[in-house]
């Protein structure tokens, strides 16, 4: 490789337990952020970058005798998040200063699994070359500093999603590698973003409010999802507070728990709440499904 060239690899993560519950996330409200930047699509020099890993990738395991690894647009979702959250905080980690495990971020994707595994990586040689040298560094790994090898080389693995970032700012090509014995919703990588609906805000005792509806998010139908509450433009929080819709269930082809319902406390008076649905696919934003007028 020329010496203006530099890679960089991060020690590999793997996981084999097997996730019961995601994380509840609430936020305060001073970091609570309602549209955050659309997520990009890969480019088509990306996307041809990223084939041509997974190519690469399937050929060793190959010369190893292991059965080829499948594609997952679920697991590529979330190697294409981690992949923009490390380009923008230009930092090569498994794990950024507010953002979930790998295993945690494969669950947000769908992926209902009992083996997970991450390899990352970042080199300054933005082409598909250059893709294919991380790729070369991590499989010709010697013991005992080879866990990108054994990630790659793993039998308790069946698909694998692989995301490419070609990134100007920050002038080096990201590459997460996210690995999992099934193979997740299979989902379009255009991204689509959630739908829903608020059905209801009821005055309680004490100045609280009780916040009924339901979201689904296309990309992610076996997920509840994760509601956001502002009253008069103010944040409240995040909540995660999923309850059964068996309607929304079948007309969706979701996940039997797609409502929500959320008791907060406001202040006293006449309020505008309204009511969101964060995105858990690679949509655009986080639309809002609705605002009631509620006295507390």
């Amino acid at each position: 490789m020329p010496r203006s060239q530099s890679v960089a690899l991060a020690r590999p993560s793997r996981r084999r337990s097997i996730v019961l519950a995601l994380t509840l996330a609430l936020v305060s409200a001073a970091a609570l952020l309602v549209h955050p930047a659309p997520v990009g699509a890969a480019t088509t020099a990306e996307t041809a970058a990223a084939s041509s890993v997974l190519r690469m990738l399937n050929a060793e395991r190959a010369a190893n005798h292991l059965p080829a690894l499948g594609a997952s647009t679920a697991l590529t979702s979330s190697a294409r998040r981690h992949n923009l959250a490390m380009a923008a905080a230009n930092q090569l980690s498994h794990q950024l200063p507010g953002e979930p495990s790998f295993s945690t971020r494969i669950s947000q994707a769908g992926v209902v699994w009992h083996s997970v595994a991450e390899n990352v990586g970042w080199t300054t040689a933005r082409t598909t070359d250059g893709a294919n040298g991380l790729q070369a560094a991590m499989y010709n790994e010697k013991a005992p500093n080879d866990g990108h090898r054994r990630n790659i080389l793993s039998t308790s693995v069946r698909f694998v999603g692989v995301d490419v970032l070609i990134d100007a700012r920050t002038g080096k090509l990201w590459l997460t590698e996210d690995f999992a014995d099934v193979q997740g919703p299979v989902a379009s990588l255009a991204g689509h973003n959630p739908s829903g609906y608020f059905d209801s805000a009821v005055a309680l005792p004490s100045h609280q409010v009780r916040v009924r509806g339901w979201a689904v998010d296309p990309d992610n139908r076996l997920l509840s999802l994760t509601i956001a509450v502002y009253y008069d433009g103010h944040p409240v929080g995040w909540f995660k507070k999923p309850v059964a819709r068996p309607d929304v269930a079948a007309a969706k082809s979701a996940t039997l728990y797609s409502g929500f319902d959320i008791t907060v406390t406001l202040p006293a008076g006449l309020h505008s709440v309204c009511t969101y649905a964060i995105n858990v696919g690679l949509g655009t934003g986080n639309p809002r499904l609705g605002c009631r007028t509620v006295r507390t």
